[in-house]
């Protein structure tokens, strides 16, 4: 294309541009003394009502759609100037200054989706709520929490009686410290409070005891408490409370714990311990007064772990990291139920890895389905030897596999690697989807076999599958007995053949046994057969004459001549042995073969001949048996005298 020469769709973009921009205009709010232009209800006249009820947005009550919406064409479309919580805070400027000094944030409002809660134009409770305030907080906090027997009674007054909703300069969304919000109610100086707490001077960190939404005691303490705290023996590990420093602990770490528990001291100090627990950091997995969990664990027992132990498909992930695509987790890992398979302090004698069982029976405990009332076992699960193939965590591939199967079957079964390098591979094989065909746990098959003969390839290969089932097909296809002629993994030969088809056949076939000197051709059934079988005789791929002359070209004179009644009709059979050779001296005589059709005595050859007597065996010397130029099928070449018809000057005795 020359430079000068513009694209012809260059030139359309001009008018069609043109016709969009005064589409665009013609549907947009009106500007300044302008009395023609469309309002956004002129067009969208069904939002008028269902828009202008209940608490309305303040821009949808005064119709400044445009105030969040960008103005459209006759290209539709509820398109906003900016996404997410950035719109709101194009007017709620207060929010976004109050937000930046806050100490916690309200997690939809941290995500920036304030349309969590609120709805966009209009809604039926105050402040846009899309549900009454008493309920919406339970839309995401477990309700049972906050409605046990005995419950806090600030509850009574709603959750922003303590909690901001969008962002707090204290921890947990809290108005103020924790300290200051209890004191609005409790007075630490009141005797009953002193008592309560054994004279104590608790002045904060109430909720280390206490919970502070609802309880199943009178006290709101937490569900599990450590018990010197629930006798109020608190001096079994600090000071007495008229002590210069009273909550100064006697002792430091676990030798504090071991005054109790002295029974663990020797077990737990051992080097197979749980980390933690043989360096005596007992406070890193338990808080020492009281916990809404089992254990009196510091947070939630599934989430615990997660703290020291990082795992790349679950847990917690830092901000900048994606969990990667693909691969597999283990329920009980991933949901945090660590202690069904560990133990948290120290395992039995002979264990590793914390681990609550022997090795050898853990993992039957969920998946004794694996290898129960299975005749053929695997041997390592048979041995319950199940790391030896899977990852007890995560795993890069399906099914917690170490490795990918291809290379894990290989590490024991040797002549996997071997048959990787033979020309034909089974697909599955190839692509390391051994379990496709075995079950890696244990079968009722030999060789572990999911499946039964053709049962086993019908998963795959379903449309012959199919055709198993119809008339006139191969014995050992309709029966299913695909390894009769297939091998599984990998051949030297196409189509995973066991082995070329002239010897394979031949091992049902005996009586066509190919001779030494037959044509290679023809000591390939496949050339002629269809091995699975199909709707012609002898399962031959084609009907005669077709599939012979895809080989032989016999029939060059059948359109330009004159063809050979048996060659010409397919009756290729009734001179030819098609799993001998042409020329087998096991073969009829010539003379033979035709004098099935044609009257070959002496005297009616002498006739034919101008009185000359042919060879016994001369027809083909002169005659073509597929076909010829005329309807003598005599070759085309011929001598002079012979072809003038006058046989004399050679053959005296002849007419």
């Amino acid at each position: 294309m020359s430079p000068e020469r513009k694209p012809m769709w260059r030139w359309l973009m001009v008018p069609a541009a043109l016709a969009g921009i005064f589409m665009m205009f013609a549907c947009t709010s009106p500007g300044p003394g302008s009395r023609d232009g469309k309002t956004c209800l002129d067009c969208h006249e069904q939002y008028r009502d269902q828009y202008n009820q209940g608490v309305v947005h303040q821009p949808v009550a005064r119709g400044d759609c445009a105030g969040c919406h960008r103005r459209h064409g006759l290209i539709g479309g509820a398109f906003l100037h900016v996404e997410g919580a950035k719109m709101c805070f194009r007017c709620h400027q207060e929010f976004a200054q109050d937000l930046a000094r806050a100490k916690s944030l309200h997690p939809p409002v941290e995500q920036g989706n304030c349309q969590q809660c609120h709805e966009h134009h209009n809604g039926p409770h105050a402040d846009l709520l899309k549900t009454p305030e008493e309920d919406l907080c339970f839309n995401c906090h477990d309700q049972k929490l906050f409605t046990r027997a005995f419950v806090h009674k600030p509850m009574e007054d709603g959750c922003r009686t303590c909690h901001s909703t969008h962002g707090a300069p204290a921890t947990a969304l809290l108005q103020e410290e924790e300290r200051d919000l209890c004191a609005r109610c409790h007075s630490i100086n009141d005797r009953k409070f002193k008592q309560a707490h054994a004279d104590y001077p608790v002045v904060e960190t109430c909720s280390d005891c206490h919970a502070v939404h609802s309880a199943d005691n009178a006290t709101l303490l937490k569900s599990y408490t450590h018990q010197p705290m629930e006798e109020r023996n608190c001096k079994s590990c600090h000071n007495a409370p008229n002590a210069p420093a009273p909550f100064a602990l006697e002792e430091r770490d676990s030798a504090l714990c071991y005054e109790c528990h002295q029974d663990r001291r020797s077990s737990f100090s051992s080097p197979d311990a749980h980390a933690p627990v043989a360096e005596g950091k007992c406070e890193s997995c338990h808080t020492p007064h009281a916990s809404e969990h089992v254990g009196l664990s510091r947070i939630a027992p599934e989430d615990l772990c997660f703290e020291c132990h990082k795992f790349t498909r679950f847990g917690p992930q830092p901000p900048e990291q994606e969990i990667p695509a693909g691969g597999s987790t283990h329920a009980p890992a991933r949901d945090g139920d660590c202690l069904s398979c560990h133990v948290p302090h120290i395992a039995d004698a002979g264990r590793s890895a914390l681990l609550n069982t022997d090795t050898e029976s853990l993992c039957f405990d969920c998946h004794r389905e694996q290898t129960a009332n299975k005749r053929v076992a695997h041997q390592p699960a048979q041995e319950g030897n199940c790391l030896f193939c899977h990852a007890s965590h995560e795993s890069k591939g399906p099914d917690l596999l170490a490795k990918p199967q291809r290379h894990l079957c290989a590490e024991c079964h040797a002549s996997v690697e071997e048959t990787l390098g033979l020309p034909s591979l089974h697909r599955p094989f190839v692509s390391g989807d051994c379990s496709s065909c075995h079950d890696p746990h244990g079968a009722n098959l030999k060789d572990l076999l999911r499946e039964r003969g053709a049962n086993s390839c019908a998963a795959c290969h379903g449309t012959i599958e199919t055709e198993r089932k119809l008339a006139n097909r191969h014995q050992p296809f309709t029966e299913g007995r695909c390894d009769l002629c297939h091998l599984p993994h990998g051949s030297n030969e196409a189509f995973l053949l066991a082995g070329h088809a002239s010897e394979l056949c031949i091992d049902c076939h005996t009586e066509y046994r190919v001779k030494p000197d037959t044509p290679e051709a023809h000591g390939n059934c496949t050339v002629c057969h269809h091995a699975h079988g199909n709707g012609e005789p002898s399962f031959q791929l084609r009907e005669q004459p077709d599939l012979c002359v895809g080989c032989h070209e016999v029939n060059r004179y059948w359109e330009d001549g004159v063809g050979h009644a048996p060659a010409v009709n397919g009756e290729c059979n009734r001179c030819h042995d098609t799993h001998a050779p042409q020329e087998s001296p096991a073969g009829k005589r010539n003379v033979s073969l035709c004098a099935q059709c044609h009257d070959t005595s002496e005297s009616a050859l002498a006739d034919s001949h101008r009185g000359i007597k042919p060879g016994p065996e001369s027809c083909l010397t002169c005659h073509d048996p597929h076909g010829g130029p005329d309807a003598s099928l005599t070759l085309p070449v011929k001598h002079a005298p012979f072809s003038e018809g006058n046989c004399a000057p050679c053959h005296p005795g002849g007419l």
